[in-house]
């Protein structure tokens, strides 16, 4: 791994971020390095005039026009766009520079002082909005918690910089070279500003959502929009915004007081700045997303105003403090309040914006910081001045209002967590909604039935002409049904029957399905629990089955981390594959026993929205599941959903899972769990690439006997390796399986036909299938009926009643329309698909041009299939659409 790999590994950025992150870094560095330039020089005026007093008037001056500048950038970004709006913000701060750079050379008021303040204050508000406006369209929810740190502490070094630099200003006519050199940051980071906008679309794009269930009173939406979460957030920022104020100015203050010489105070303000920047620096890149990915976002948005109103508590003790103890503590304070609101804090906050849609999220963003930021900073003017204008009230009257504003943001922000929440349920939440309410035959058990019935009814279930009414009638008793039903349900052999009868326990909502329902997912047979979860859906959770559950989801746990080892251990690909879709099915188990765990609609909503195809819908629904479930399970179901090499999985798995058991060899495991935990394909090719022992061969017999084609050829072809390098253990094995050599024999004989891994293999190049797993196409396999015609023979003729599809393997099939030829298919084509779908006269002929061997797919048997899996109907469904698709164009 290189040193580049290894850092971004350290700071959180995956490889294909690290371009954006860096030119966003880069881009915060130079906004950072021109900010802390112009904020040098103010202090360097204004600490110079009387601070004590002028201080708080160029806090409510530049408010005031903090929020001038504020509404004039909402404006202009609603109607201009971001991209357009960040460009002609940073040529607004380069013509603002100017202006500060006549004030500096010329000007040596108070007036002169408070007006290069304000000034400081509009660029740093202008650069701010911009630099995380286009933060927030570009990055996600997810990737925000993991970048925002990192992109945001690009602007620390630059401000240790600065504040090394106020040690070296002297005179005033030096202050003209940081303006210079601020204005040269500035054209920097327009520069780097256009080459992210070549790189990403740089836009608020809007997508609909369901309408809020609960949003703000209507005569507040004017200022706080509709969301509940953007109310508490701007109220909480500007308390915070008017403590942060407040200490800072203490800060100024008893340093002015405590040394009185101009250059000693600027010696220690800059040292403190240069410390708390340097210090926020390393936490920021190192710590944050750490914190965050382990304590989660409430205990870190909390911990600013926690910590504060402790800290401010504290002044009630100094009269007890030595001398200069009282100048420790307000630096102490100050110090700890930066790199909480700078490391912690300011990226969490921005972070909780992200559910929003896009345009909301901007708006909100910008009425936070352009308008109840500043207004935080007036008031904290006010207050601060009120102690001159009435002096009997004390210096403990700034301390009670900033502790009483600090306690305020924490009960916010503790509120704000749960509107938080609510917007991830609602940026991933169904735009309709159904009713899933059962109907009144589904509840009904009052009929008298006798057990003579019940058993016909489900006697009549695996037949396809009798399955129809059974089905029906079943549902119609109910309760009645469910002692009958969920006796055969356990004793049933048949996969394909297990699955009918848990879809009937699904709708009959009584307290002995539901156990019926438990009891079956409790199996170590993987396909009766996955039948099960499917049913248990339509339950809502019993607080009584959740150690069940809870005990199920580490079993999946355990079998993942097997998984994943077997992937990583493996080259073989198709078997990688296999495990790849073994893994996905673990995930969507996973998801069916969170559903009974926790809330389930938000689990079902996240399970909808993670495979979504937008990343911003991903994410959120990433979001929701870091802030609902329990943390270890989470991070084991974030670490299957991620994109990262199988043996990278696997080490995260062995840290999450430290007490279990060291991981069997992956061919070996998969041929010892067998049926009960793979599909029929992933075993297949587990058994075609293992190499049995001899004292292996007691594995084997139960594969012989499969009821899978795929399983029994692949067992008699692991048999014939055995058989060959182990002779005499063969010989042996005979003695107690006299059929054997009958087996291998009739295996060789049979080799000259096509086998069913070579089936799966043709349906894996056709179009049609060509994008479902191997694992799915392995249940169609039973149901291809190879047929052979000559040439010039019909396959069928126009007005046919259609019911099949067709696979051509060798040999050519041409389409007519009376005389005229329409296609021609060749080895790999397929042809008369709308059959399966829509038993319709065929619309055209089909001849055979040269002798064809071919495989029918019958209409009745595809329905079973597409029953049992889902993902063969919607392949089916996307490639007739691109067919479709292609055809109106053809005709446009």
């Amino acid at each position: 791994m290189t040193l580049r790999a290894r850092w971004q590994q350290l700071l959180g950025i995956r490889p294909e971020e690290g371009r954006t992150v860096g030119l966003f870094f880069l881009h915060n560095f130079l906004l950072g390095i021109g900010t802390i330039l112009v904020y040098v020089a103010a202090n360097v005026i204004l600490l110079e005039n009387q601070p004590e007093r002028n201080l708080p008037l160029a806090y409510g001056v530049a408010a005031l026009a903090m929020m001038a500048a504020g509404q004039i950038y909402a404006h202009f970004e609603h109607h201009l766009g971001l991209q357009r709006v960040a460009v002609r913000v940073l040529l607004a701060v380069v013509a603002l520079m100017a202006v500060l750079a006549v004030l500096v050379a010329v000007g040596h008021s108070v007036a002169a002082a408070v007006a290069i303040m304000t000034g400081y204050r509009v660029i740093y508000l202008l650069t701010n909005l911009e630099f995380w406006g286009v933060s927030a369209v570009v990055f996600d929810v997810r990737q925000g918690r993991r970048l925002f740190s990192v992109i945001s502490s690009g602007d620390m070094p630059a401000k240790a910089l600065g504040a090394v630099l106020a040690l070296l200003i002297h005179h005033h006519t030096e202050l003209l070279w940081l303006l210079l050199l601020a204005f040269g940051a500035y054209v920097g980071a327009l520069l780097v500003l256009r080459a992210t906008g070549r790189e990403h679309v740089v836009e608020a794009r809007s997508r609909a959502r369901a309408a809020r269930t609960e949003a703000v009173a209507a005569p507040l939406q004017r200022w706080f929009g509709s969301s509940r979460l953007v109310l508490t957030m701007c109220l909480s920022m500007l308390a915070i915004a008017a403590v942060t104020t407040g200490i800072e100015y203490t800060f100024f203050v008893h340093v002015k007081h405590r040394f009185h010489d101009q250059s000693v105070v600027m010696r220690y303000v800059s040292t403190v700045l240069a410390i708390t920047y340097l210090v926020a620096l390393v936490v920021k890149l190192v710590v944050t997303g750490k914190v965050l990915d382990r304590a989660g976002v409430r205990p870190v948005l909390l911990a600013l105003p926690a910590l504060v109103v402790a800290g401010l508590a504290l002044y009630g003790l100094h009269d007890t403090w030595a001398d200069g103890g009282l100048m420790l503590y307000f630096c102490i304070l100050f110090l700890t309040l930066e790199v909480l609101r700078r490391a912690f804090f300011d990226p969490v906050f921005l972070v909780l914006f992200q559910p929003l849609p896009a345009p909301e999220r901007l708006q909100a963003h910008t009425l936070a910081k352009g308008l109840y930021e500043p207004l935080g900073m007036g008031l904290a003017g006010l207050l601060l001045l009120l102690p001159h204008l009435v002096p009997a009230l004390g210096t403990g009257f700034a301390f009670g209002w900033m502790g009483a504003l600090m306690a305020g943001a924490l009960l916010l922000l503790y509120r704000t967590y749960g509107q938080y929440m609510g917007e991830l349920q609602h940026a991933v939440s169904r735009r309709f909604t159904l009713d899933d309410a059962l109907p009144a035959s589904a509840v009904d058990g009052s009929e008298v039935v006798s057990r003579e019935e019940l058993a016909n009814l489900v006697a009549a279930l695996p037949d396809k002409a009798t399955r129809p009414a059974a089905t029906a009638r079943l549902r119609q008793l109910g309760a009645a049904a469910v002692p009958a039903v969920a006796q055969a349900l356990l004793t049933t052999p048949d996969d394909a029957q297990l699955r009918r009868l848990a879809q009937l326990l699904g709708h009959v909502p009584s307290t002995a399905s539901r156990n019926a329902l438990v009891t079956l997912a409790q199996r170590p047979f993987l396909t009766s629990r996955e039948a099960a979860l499917r049913a248990l859906r339509n339950f809502p959770p019993e607080p009584t089955n959740a150690p069940a559950f809870q005990a199920l989801v580490q079993q999946e746990l355990l079998l993942a981390r097997q998984l994943l080892h077997a992937k990583a251990a493996t080259e073989h690909q198709p078997l990688r594959d296999a495990l790849a879709y073994e893994l996905h099915r673990l995930e969507q188990r996973l998801f069916g026993l969170l559903l009974h765990l926790y809330p389930p609609q938000a689990i079902a909503d996240a399970q909808r929205s993670v495979a979504h195809a937008a990343r911003e819908r991903q994410a959120n629904a990433l979001e929701i599941l870091d802030n609902l479930i329990a943390r270890p399970v989470y991070q084991a179901l974030q670490t299957l959903l991620e994109l990262r090499p199988a043996a990278e999985k696997a080490r995260i798995f062995d840290r999450l899972l430290p007490t279990a058991a060291a991981p069997l060899p992956g061919l070996h495991f998969i041929i010892k769990q067998g049926e009960i935990v793979f599909s029929d394909w992933t075993l297949s090719l587990a058994l075609r690439e293992w190499q049995p022992a001899a004292a292996d061969f007691m594995l084997l017999p139960s594969y012989l006997e499969s009821a899978s084609l795929l399983v029994r050829e692949s067992a008699l072809d692991a048999l014939s390796r055995w058989a060959a390098a182990h002779p005499a253990a063969y010989q042996q094995a005979c003695i107690h399986h006299p059929q054997l050599p009958e087996l291998l024999m009739s295996h060789a004989a049979a080799a000259a036909h096509l086998s069913a891994a070579d089936r799966v293999a043709l349906l894996q190049h056709t179009a049609l299938f060509a994008q479902t797993p191997a694992n799915v196409l392995s249940s169609i396999v039973p149901i291809m009926k190879e047929v052979v015609f000559a040439a010039e023979e019909q396959v069928f003729a126009k007005g046919d009643l259609g019911a099949s599809l067709f696979i051509v393997h060798q040999g050519e099939v041409s389409i007519f329309n009376g005389p005229q030829q329409l296609a021609t298919f060749r080895p790999g084509d397929f042809f008369g698909e709308l059959a399966l779908l829509d038993a319709e006269p065929r619309s055209a002929t089909a001849v055979a041009q040269t002798p064809v061997l071919a495989f029918r797919l019958d209409q009745d048997d595809f329905y079973d299939v597409m029953e049992e899996r889902p993902e063969v109907l919607r392949n089916i469904m996307q490639v007739l659409c691109q067919r479709l698709r292609r055809q109106n164009e053809m005709v446009k």
